[in-house]
């Protein structure tokens, strides 16, 4: 997709996955959306959010894109969490994020691949909508 200038512009999906990556790699945590600097738990849109699991991180991203940009579309967010599912073999992803195993690094790798793997749902469509 070609934005001003003949650059070219992210998705959005492919953009809210490695967001998402972004604020797992700086700060992860389990048991909870997202925890404050003194561990408690906060909605992961909050300020004093500091530290996210997967599933808060992908919630924080889309309330502050929703917030600078308007709502991100459907198609690109089933596409984000279509490349997620492919990885991520679980009914929840809390569930997922929170198992005793699971490491931060490993949530991390996950996205990452996730952003690999992402396609933009109906090029062509979306290029004509904007």
């Amino acid at each position: 997709m070609l934005g001003e200038g003949g650059t070219v512009k992210e998705s959005q999906g492919r953009r809210l996955l490695r967001e998402a990556r972004q604020l797992v790699a700086d700060s992860w945590c389990r048991g909870a959306d997202a925890r404050d600097a003194h561990g408690a738990e906060v909605d992961p849109w909050d300020e004093s959010a500091v530290s996210w699991s997967l599933l808060g991180a992908l919630v924080a991203v889309l309330e502050r894109e929703a917030s600078i940009r308007g709502e991100m579309p459907l198609e690109e967010l089933a596409a984000a969490l279509y490349a997620l599912a492919e990885l991520v073999e679980t009914e929840s992803l809390a569930a997922w994020n929170d198992h005793p195993c699971r490491t931060q690094s490993a949530v991390v790798s996950v996205l990452d691949q996730a952003v690999a793997m992402y396609e933009a749902p109906w090029p062509g469509l979306c290029a004509s909508s904007n």
